[in-house]
């Protein structure tokens, strides 16, 4: 007999998309190759809820019909979906799903996934919530793990020993095993001494193209026009999200740090956030000297720029650095990912993971194992 799990998902953006594609398309193959029942409770978006019932959870051809819907090619809205309703809260939604489960007394096992990017304070009641009552939690919204160490503290407290219910492999590097690396260096009683890499692709590619000799300006608007970048790429090139992911990777450690302890150097002045995004893309110029110069400088003695993060004894920081260009950050080019372990017993040759750290496809399929790991 299957074992079940039922999903509740939170976020029906890219990657929720492609999550839920990636379900439906595989449904079967994992029912008869992993002996797991895959079914959805309930879809959430910004604004709607879509509740299956167990019928239409578990008839195939519905939840082709809501894919045909719903896949990134069309992008309907949630709340166009027969059946979507006006969201009340977050919190509201779980308890509902969660009241509605107990009233089956199924015995099935609830798995509330987060894909969406709502912030902290929204969606840490609700993954607590679920954790204390003895369900599961898989993350890729890195939000609710660098919320208020007061908040990221209970709701860890809640997932079980040793995080025996929370996952959030995808929070930093994709489906890269970067935390899943991490937890088994820890776990082996291995001293970590140092964790750096770059965490975005982004600024991957922005690095790579000063050392090509590109100007700042022009690799902005090329990493821009190639959709690498956020919208705004001010929300890159501050460096914020990748502070986000080396608390993640601090925290997992017990380091008990909250995000403004992280240090962050931008790669622009603190007088062009107020700037209209168009003002801002025009006067990336005015950096370029200051990016060439740098550039040169470090090419003098055989170094190179990166964007990188630090985690070490009990620090933070992330920012450009100089660094050697044979090393195992600099040699990394475009817009992969770097994660490079120094441990005891890693210590002269770092352990090192290294590929995509981004994109909607490798994110699901990275969210997807960390449900199916459940029942391993």
């Amino acid at each position: 007999m299957s074992q079940v799990l039922e999903i509740v998902q939170f976020g029906m953006g890219g990657v929720g998309r492609a999550l839920f594609g990636l379900i439906v398309q595989h449904k079967a193959a994992i029912r008869s190759k992993l002996g797991v029942e895959l079914r959805y409770r309930a879809l959430v978006d910004s604004t709607s809820v879509l509740r299956l019932e167990q019928d239409a959870a578990l008839s195939h051809q519905h939840l082709l019909h809501l894919w045909n819907g719903l896949k990134p090619a069309v992008r309907e809205r949630l709340s166009r979906q027969p059946g979507a309703t006006t969201k009340p809260s977050d919190s509201a939604v779980l308890a509902h799903e969660l009241e509605r489960l107990k009233s089956e007394d199924s015995g099935a096992n609830l798995v509330v996934v987060d894909v969406s990017g709502a912030a902290a304070e929204e969606m840490i009641p609700v993954i607590t919530a679920a954790l204390s009552q003895g369900h599961r939690a898989v993350l890729a919204n890195k939000r609710p793990l660098c919320g208020s160490l007061h908040d990221y503290k209970q709701m860890v407290e809640a997932a079980g020993f040793g995080l025996s219910r929370l996952r959030y492999e995808t929070t930093v590097g994709a489906a890269l095993p970067v935390i899943s690396t991490l937890r088994n260096l820890a776990n082996s009683f291995d001293l970590i001494e140092e964790i750096s890499g770059t965490f975005s692709g982004t600024l991957g590619y922005l690095t790579t193209r000063l050392e090509e000799g590109s100007l700042y300006s022009e690799a902005v608007a090329e990493a821009k026009l190639a959709g690498y970048t956020e919208p705004d790429p001010r929300d890159d090139l501050g460096g914020v999200d990748v502070a986000r992911k080396a608390l993640i990777l601090a925290r997992t450690l017990g380091y008990q740090l909250e995000l403004s302890d992280v240090k962050v150097t931008s790669l622009y002045p603190a007088y062009m956030q107020e700037m209209s995004l168009p003002e801002f893309m025009t006067r990336l110029t005015d950096l370029d000297k200051i990016y060439l110069s740098r550039s040169q400088e470090a090419a003098a003695t055989g170094e190179t720029l990166r964007y990188v993060a630090t985690v070490k004894e009990g620090h933070c920081r992330v920012g450009l650095e100089q660094v050697l260009k044979d090393s195992q950050i600099g040699r990394l080019k475009g817009t992969d990912n770097i994660v490079v372990f120094k441990t005891q017993r890693y210590h002269n040759q770092p352990l090192v993971v290294q590929g995509p750290g981004a994109g909607q496809e490798l994110t699901a399929s990275g969210v997807l194992a960390d449900i199916l790991s459940f029942v391993r």
